[in-house]
């Protein structure tokens, strides 16, 4: 969760980034779900994937009443991000600093 808190942090404070259901830490799971405004989170997902190697999930992830809820429905769901006890800090780092230069391609 320390390593979650991180990467929620440092993408939140990218600012041209919105995170869903991310206040805090207590009560989660070590999964981030995000979008970047101007983006179909799956263009993301495959920008992750291709460019900087970084594995996710996109789309509805099984709950599509939870995205009508939320408002991601129309925008295909979210791009999910999770922490694994196998993940490190720097991969955490890397992780941010790729959301952020995708973010910056809207900006």
């Amino acid at each position: 969760m320390q390593l979650w808190d991180i990467l929620r942090k440092g993408v939140q404070d990218i600012g041209n980034v919105t995170t869903y259901c991310a206040l805090d830490k207590e009560n989660k799971n070590p999964v981030l779900s995000l979008n970047i405004p101007g983006f179909v989170a799956g263009d993301v997902g495959t920008m992750l994937d291709v460019d900087y190697n970084i594995a996710c999930r996109t789309g509805l992830q099984c709950a599509p009443k939870v995205h009508e809820i939320i408002g991601t429905e129309k925008i295909h769901g979210t791009v999910r991000l999770s922490v694994g006890p196998f993940n490190t800090e720097a991969e955490i780092r890397k992780a941010i600093t790729a959301v952020k230069e995708i973010a910056g391609l809207r900006k």
